[in-house]
């Protein structure tokens, strides 16, 4: 069995509430047609809600979004293998809340098989910018071309960085058909590290991602009505925090607390308010 098999065997693959059914009744949109307008510079926004609110918000997004489908699949699968330096420097620069700073990984899109090394670096304005390179698998022991690339766009040296977290997650990706807005839903959160695996089966990340501000679109408005508002959410963070944890997160407390409580919360329906 390959890896790509195997991702898509776990016991998690299956529909979670609903998902995949409320995904069926949008229009489609290409992957070329995405890639017209790549958004590799951009400016984000991140939410963090329950997965069982995505009942509520999928339907009224028909009509003003299409969705992303390749060879008639909707929903896919990524792995994410994050790259740092021994001390974790990657990962306490943001913790420190440094305005200025990069992540590195590979990332696997399991559908399609294929990888990219990637480095995302976001800047004190609230932009990231993010490059990436085509790798024929993910590596344990860098390359010389991504060694290069590492150099090229990071400050780090290449000697220095070894995998530190594996994240897995499915996504959907909607797009608006006029504005140059997308964003992703993403859910069935994996953390895993040397043995030690932690998941969020009842969380979900929605990300707006579009080239300039953005005050007001579709689903910034829905979130608004729903009382749902941006926050500071790093999967790399957050797996690092639940998996490392003699590293200091002070900074991320109220997000751990947070995350439990939705844990919770998620027990029970969803009411619309």
């Amino acid at each position: 069995m390959t890896v790509s098999e195997k991702e898509n065997r776990e016991p998690d693959s299956e529909p979670i509430y609903g998902i995949e059914t409320l995904i069926k009744d949008f229009d489609p949109v290409t992957l070329g047609e995405l890639s017209e307008n790549p958004l590799m510079d951009r400016y984000d926004e991140k939410y963090l809600l329950p997965v069982s609110i995505y009942a509520w918000l999928l339907p009224e997004l028909i009509g003003h979004y299409r969705i992303l489908e390749v060879g008639g699949e909707r929903s896919y699968r990524y792995v994410s293998t994050y790259l740092d330096t021994p001390a974790l420097d990657m990962y306490l620069t943001h913790h420190n809340g440094w305005k200025n700073r990069y992540k590195v990984r590979f990332r696997r899109y399991v559908h399609s098989g294929k990888v990219y090394l990637e480095i995302k670096h976001k800047i004190n304005k609230g932009k990231t910018f993010k490059k990436r390179l085509e790798r024929p698998e993910e590596e344990k022991n860098l390359l010389p071309e991504s060694r290069g690339f590492i150099q090229k766009y990071s400050p780090f040296s290449p000697d220095d960085l070894s995998p530190a977290l594996r994240v897995s997650f499915a996504r959907i990706t909607l797009a608006d058909p006029v504005a140059v807005e997308r964003f992703t839903f993403d859910y069935k959160l994996r953390f895993e590290v040397n043995g030690k695996k932690q998941s969020l089966p009842d969380i979900g990340v929605l990300e707006i991602k579009h080239p300039g501000r953005i005050n007001h679109s579709v689903i910034t408005s829905l979130l608004a009505k729903y009382r749902i508002f941006p926050t500071g959410f790093s999967k790399y963070c957050t797996g690092t925090a639940l998996l490392y944890p003699q590293i200091k997160h002070n900074r991320f407390k109220p997000l751990l607390l947070t995350l439990k409580r939705m844990h919770h919360d998620a027990l029970y329906p969803v009411v619309a308010g």
